[in-house]
């Protein structure tokens, strides 16, 4: 082994070789992640890592290159307190690892990571401000008590062992539309690639519920539906995506089951869509009771102007005692079998729509439990 002199350490280092390519690694470096990992984007063989760890001089350029990230050494800098500051800074194919806990707030503004690993890091408390992620990956670390503020996303590498626990991302459907999993470069054949595919559909959904969990005890209200609902969509289409893929490479039998489970979740994706929109996704009370009352005015106007091969004396009347169920059955007799038919129709309509209304006013007056 080689030494090498670390001057913000101000003692030698022992310069390691990684167990593949032979590239330079720091002391203290764990993982070879960047040489293994082929579905992540941070994914190049041949990279190699500067000897030494950033030293956190932010006067002496635009940002560190090919560096270990250190999260104990930032102590040195940062005073307990006090707010430290990184502002319009690069970090390019940089591996961010150890504990970044500190007394002192950290805070990333406006700064660019790109080709940056996260995996074996902690945070606390860090804020990152209208920043930048470009084919970073964060499979791997911990983030608790943190924020994502207005940050773009583009090629994200994320994966169900990311840790989120109070951690508020303004913006989670950027986030989720950017992960990304490669395929094997080793392997070139489309059954790899619907694979990678439909694994990442998973692999979304499980980071969805990661975030819904977290935005459940931090942020507003309106992060936290917004996150339900992309869970549930995102769920919906993980289940339809490993259908496709045993529908297309699935033995006989499979591909029965997996074309009738098909049609079931493409029917149920839908169906979340729908009921997902008349009540907000849970956020709102007022909407479904909108939705109710529409209903009304609209079968009312209907029963008085469409044929239906019977006479309805008082159209707004029998709307009235079907939307709001309280006269159905007197709605029942003497009427022609068209009319019955469009009724059991509205009736459908009308029972969905209160049901929703009344487990949305259920729902958020016993959410403190």
């Amino acid at each position: 082994m080689r030494k090498l002199w670390n001057p913000f350490s101000k003692r030698e280092i022992v310069d390691n070789r990684t167990a593949s390519g032979g590239a330079w690694r720091p002391t203290g470096h764990i993982g070879n992640r960047r040489h293994t990992c082929f579905w992540e984007p941070i994914y190049n063989p041949g990279f190699e890592l500067e000897p030494a760890a950033w030293d956190w001089d932010l006067k002496r350029d635009s940002g560190p290159v090919n560096r270990l990230i250190y999260g104990p050494t930032l102590q040195k800098c940062a005073v307990a307190g006090n707010t430290f500051t990184i502002q319009d800074m690069t970090f390019r194919n940089c591996d961010f690892q150890g504990s970044f806990h500190h007394e002192a707030i950290l805070i990333f503004d406006n700064c660019n990571f790109l080709l940056c690993d996260f995996a074996y890091s902690k945070w606390q408390y860090a804020h990152f401000k209208n920043c930048t992620f470009l084919q970073c990956s964060l499979s791997l670390s911990i983030f608790s008590s943190c924020e994502f503020g207005g940050c773009t996303w583009r090629e994200i590498g994320m994966a169900s062992k990311t840790d989120l626990k109070r951690t508020v991302i303004s913006n989670p459907k950027p986030l989720i539309q950017s992960m990304v999993s490669r395929s094997n470069p080793s392997t070139p054949n489309p059954r790899h690639a619907l694979n990678q595919w439909y694994r990442l559909q998973g692999t979304r959904a499980h980071v969805l519920r990661n975030i819904m969990l977290s935005h459940q005890s931090a942020g507003d209200e309106h992060n936290f539906y917004e996150t339900v609902k992309l869970h549930e969509l995102q769920r919906a289409k993980a289940r339809i995506s490993k259908d496709i893929f045993d529908i297309i490479f699935g033995s006989f039998k499979l591909k029965l089951i997996s074309s009738l489970r098909f049609f079931l979740h493409f029917v149920d994706y839908y169906i979340l869509r729908i009921f997902g929109f008349i009540n907000n996704w849970g956020g709102s009370a007022s909407q479904p009771l909108i939705f109710l009352f529409c209903c009304f005015f609209l079968f009312g106007f209907l029963y008085k102007y469409i044929n239906l091969d019977s006479i309805v004396n008082h159209p707004f009347q029998k709307s009235f005692d079907i939307t709001f169920l309280v006269g159905y059955t007197d709605q029942t007799k003497d009427i022609s079998d068209k009319l019955r038919l469009f009724q059991d129709f509205h009736v459908i309509c009308s029972v969905s729509i209160y049901s929703i209304f009344f487990a949305t006013i259920v729902s958020k007056l016993s959410r403190s439990r």
